[in-house]
């Protein structure tokens, strides 16, 4: 599937990170997502992903029930989610309401990101700021929305393993996307992508047992010749 930019990116004055930039320019690339791609050949390349290794393995990206990650828009710093079967997932969507999830990921520079600069660095308003259980998530409006989507949306951001992530949830104006649904799939993407993250990293950094064995052994020998 062709990934195509439809944004326009707009440096502003204040001091905004290359990170909020990036996001802004990238977090646009548009396919038609009320009807499924089923006219495309179903190759092993094009299959969508429901989770994902990004910068270099720190963080894994897990969309929330019902979405999948397009493989054709991964990178190590940015991924397009949307609703599974109109990716031609073979696991369906489940009850997942229509809508498109932006990621864009940078190593933190220790100052947290808020949800209200990336919807500034994205040239959109704020409409209101919400809670969602710990997760700052802003509903923003802005004049350049993916064609056929509202220009009413959410964006969010928070910290997973050292890096930055910024997220973004546009949809049509009926879609449950647009009502609690849509904090609720932003919230769980996170939380999913968190403990991924932190299992992974964990699971990277453990010795396996024949390495533990084996290094148990290796100073018990030496310990004869002290």
């Amino acid at each position: 599937m062709s990934v195509m930019n439809i944004g326009i990116c707009k440096k502003t004055a204040l001091g905004l990170t290359a990170f909020l930039i990036l996001s802004a320019c990238s977090e646009v690339p548009a396919f038609n997502l009320l009807q499924s791609s089923e006219a495309a050949p179903k190759t092993k390349q094009q299959t969508p992903l429901i989770k994902a290794r990004m910068v270099q393995g720190a963080v894994t990206l897990v969309p929330p029930s019902g979405y999948c990650i397009d493989r054709g828009s991964l990178t190590q710093t940015f991924a397009l989610m949307a609703r599974c079967d109109l990716l031609n997932a073979e696991n369906g969507a489940l009850d997942a309401p229509i809508g498109l999830i932006t990621a864009s990921l940078v190593k933190s520079s220790g100052q947290p990101l808020s949800a209200a600069d990336v919807a500034l660095a994205g040239n959109a308003d704020v409409v209101k700021t919400l809670d969602a259980n710990g997760l700052e998530v802003v509903r923003a409006q802005t004049q350049l929305p993916p064609k056929g989507l509202a220009k009413t949306h959410y964006r969010a951001a928070t910290q997973i393993n050292g890096f930055d992530i910024s997220l973004a949830l546009f949809s049509p104006s009926d879609s449950e996307a647009q009502g609690s649904r849509g904090v609720s799939m932003l919230r769980n993407l996170v939380n999913a992508s968190q403990d991924a993250s932190i299992a992974t990293s964990v699971a990277t950094k453990a010795p396996s047992k024949s390495t533990a064995s084996t290094n148990g052994f290796r100073a018990t020998i030496a310990s004869l010749f002290e």
